[in-house]
């Protein structure tokens, strides 16, 4: 994943891996079933969850 003139660049592999990964955690961790995806030039990816006390997950964090 990289930053670009365009936006955000992530390979195919790398965005099913967050996927798979957001999804997961929908199932077990009482997450949102959304990512958002922050504007400006520096974009993240972050998952939030359903209950006030949880942090939010930041998926541009954890990739590659």
């Amino acid at each position: 994943m990289r930053y670009t003139e365009h936006g955000l660049q992530i390979p195919l592999d790398e965005l099913r891996r967050i996927l798979d990964y957001a999804e997961n955690c929908v199932k077990y961790d009482s997450m949102e079933p959304y990512v958002y995806i922050t504007p400006g030039s520096r974009p993240r990816i972050f998952q939030y969850c359903y209950y006030a006390e949880c942090n939010p997950i930041d998926h541009t964090h954890s990739a590659r």
